[in-house]
């Protein structure tokens, strides 16, 4: 609905900013993390996502990209709301975070309030490969390919899969592209 919102920082609570867009006065919630970055009268570009509830419409807010997207894969998953989805990124910088996904850690994931062991579990098996953005936030080239690989109408958890296999920043794009293509075919020709 709204990918990003620019404007300035009216008020500040601990989770909670209120950004001035032209005349509007937008209330987005914030990791408790964000808190930390940001002041009074403070011009903000914002990445948010929406959350429609029965009764309800939430702007959720965040400072960088990846978390926009973290946030919006884990509210996905069965059993994790925004509320939960937020104390993660509240709780874990980025580093920490790459680690725990990458290590399987369920006990470190489960220190999160309000997630248990088999919770933590389900979220690390549905976020094992999901956010390449995790590692190549800054790079343009990683999206684009993704981008072609699509166009080209691969499924995007796939082309994704592929493309997490064979992206090195040393190898050039049609190297990167022809390297996936082959894999990919490999993996249709299968099924």
């Amino acid at each position: 609905m709204f990918e990003f919102l620019k404007g300035k920082i009216v008020s500040i609570k601990p989770d909670k900013l209120i950004i001035l867009v032209g005349s509007i006065g937008f209330g987005v919630k914030v990791p408790l993390k964000t808190f930390q970055f940001v002041r009074n009268e403070q011009e903000i570009q914002i990445y948010t996502s929406v959350v429609i509830k029965e009764e309800t419409i939430e702007i959720y807010g965040f400072l960088e990209l990846y978390e926009k997207e973290l946030f919006d894969e884990l509210i996905k998953i069965s059993g994790i709301g925004p509320i939960t989805a937020m104390s993660i990124i509240s709780t874990y910088d980025r580093d920490n975070l790459e680690n725990i996904i990458e290590k399987d850690d369920v006990k470190s994931l489960s220190r999160v309030p309000g997630i248990g062991k088999k919770t933590a579990q389900r979220i690390l098996l549905e976020l094992k490969g999901v956010l390449p953005s995790l590692k190549y936030e800054l790079d343009r080239r990683y999206e684009d390919i993704l981008s072609a690989l699509v166009n080209l109408g691969y499924k995007k958890t796939d082309a994704r899969g592929v493309l997490e296999k064979v992206y090195s920043k040393e190898k050039d794009e049609a190297s990167i592209i022809k390297e996936c293509l082959n894999l990919l075919a490999g993996k249709n020709a299968e099924l």
